[in-house]
């Protein structure tokens, strides 16, 4: 169903950038561009063209990225599958070479055929992965470009509506919208609606994170970065904020990021694979205390990271602050963020 539509998503943006392009040219194929043939449109036909490759084009975008996230989950289910079951097979192998008897335990078995596949390997562990579900994809994908579209199509209409109101802000910016005629404000409004529903769709995704759980290891996939932490390293696992959390034996983050991610299923896939997934939250909350410049405790290379992280947080620029986040870290101090107030503790038995 996805590739029929893209498919016609990409008729749409052809059809439209040939009538362009035939409608600025020879006019050549005049007959099979219907645009260029409406009466209705005379005048704007380099507009209507144009609106009409954008929206087909937005179509093939949205769709794209609909089939790239679906195979994103599940080649990262896959990878981690796979990754457990070498894991097993080469835990069964080193088991089975420690053990000889009659020579049937060996490499080889007695007619000199392969050894058999360890019960461990053969059961290896599947990977659950937590991503945005389908309903929500299907919604910020398809349903924000329409609604987008629909209000776009209706902007001068909206604006005639917004300039009876006594108190309608942008009084100048609405009435220059009334002025355009009604086809290319229908027109101009829905594609500009379209990808502004698009824009908010890869905002969405990009927020949403991917969570990819087996019995070796957690991967936590945020804003483009993937962090993995070993299942033997990991002693709790909780959501803080928007944060999904993995700390260490010390109290110290081994993974982490900001996933848009229900709790009760992040709980649901950490306990499938009996990961200590605490309900409470962090179990080292009451060692936090608020960072301001110049605390004795903190050296000057920690304040300085502190500092540049606090302008990366007024800036909402989510990124920096995560990799400034990770040098902090590197010195044996976890960070906590609330209402862009940065709050730390150090982790046990290290310094700076």
């Amino acid at each position: 169903m996805a590739r029929v539509v893209q498919v016609i998503g990409l008729v749409v943006f052809l059809l439209g950038a040939g009538g362009l392009a035939d409608h600025l040219g020879p006019r050549a194929w005049e007959g099979v561009f219907l645009l260029n043939r409406v009466p209705l449109l005379a005048g704007y036909e380099v507009f209507a063209n144009a609106s009409v490759a954008i929206a087909g084009a937005a179509v093939v975008v949205a769709v794209d990225r609909l089939r790239a996230a679906a195979r994103e989950e599940e080649g990262a289910g896959a990878r981690a599958a796979a990754k457990a079951g070498a894991d097993a097979e080469a835990a069964g192998g080193g088991a089975g070479a420690g053990r000889r008897t009659n020579g049937s335990d060996g490499p080889d078995g007695p007619d000199g055929g392969a050894r058999e596949m360890s019960p461990r390997a053969r059961s290896a562990p599947n990977a659950t992965v937590v991503g945005a579900p389908v309903g929500e994809r299907l919604l910020m994908w398809g349903g924000l470009p329409l609604v987008g579209g629909v209000l776009g199509a209706l902007l001068n209409p909206l604006a005639e509506w917004a300039l009876t109101l006594p108190w309608a802000p942008f009084e100048g910016p609405i009435r220059l919208i009334t002025s355009i005629p009604d086809l290319p404000a229908t027109i101009g409004g829905a594609v500009v609606g379209v990808v502004a529903g698009l824009v908010l769709a890869m905002i969405g995704e990009s927020e949403a994170g991917t969570v990819t759980v087996t019995d070796h290891e957690a991967s936590v996939t945020a804003n483009g970065r993937t962090r993995t932490a070993p299942r033997g390293q990991v002693r709790a696992v909780f959501k803080d904020g928007k944060r999904l959390v993995l700390l260490g034996a010390r109290g110290e983050e081994v993974a982490g990021g900001v996933v848009a991610l229900k709790p009760h299923r992040l709980a649901k896939a950490f306990r499938a694979h009996a990961y200590p997934w605490r309900d409470d939250g962090d179990p080292h909350a009451e060692d936090f205390r608020r960072w301001v410049p110049g605390l004795p405790e903190l050296s000057v290379g920690a304040h300085a990271l502190f500092a540049a992280r606090a302008k990366a947080l007024e800036k909402d620029q989510s990124s920096d602050a995560e990799d400034l986040r990770e040098e902090i870290n590197a010195l044996g101090i976890v960070v906590r963020d609330m209402n862009k107030r940065q709050y730390f503790r150090r982790v046990a038995d290290t310094g700076e």
